[in-house]
């Protein structure tokens, strides 16, 4: 866990460990809020990893990893949630390893990961 992690005191009574409190996310907004978020995902990224972002949408349409925003956090959290999925092609063939998956959303500072999920 990141130094910098803390506890959800709204997502799943304070056992999830996130980045940043999803309390404090707003609606998803502006024109390309799905582009927002791949950005936000890809500054968590070492550029060394080659990572390469395999697929994103919102929480509300993903049935992968979406739902887990919902059951976890709530639906407000996950109706302003978007999953973001990163190959990291430097550990390759490692599955698991090379695999990200990050929930972002918009804060009044700018869109931000919330939760480091894989």
């Amino acid at each position: 866990m990141p130094a910098t992690a803390a506890r959800s005191p709204i997502c799943t009574r304070g056992l999830v460990t996130v980045e940043v409190d999803p309390r404090g996310l707003l609606p998803l907004s502006g024109s390309n809020p799905i582009g927002a978020a791949i950005a936000a995902a890809m500054s968590h990224e070492k550029p060394s990893l080659r990572p390469q972002v395999r697929g994103a949408t919102l929480a509300i349409a993903d049935t992968n990893r979406g739902g887990q925003a919902k059951v976890s956090c709530g639906t407000r959290v996950w109706q302003r949630t978007v999953v973001v999925y990163i190959l990291d092609r430097a550990m390759l063939p490692a599955q698991s390893a090379s695999q990200r998956v990050y929930f972002v959303g918009r804060f009044t500072s700018g869109y931000r990961v919330w939760q480091v999920v894989h």
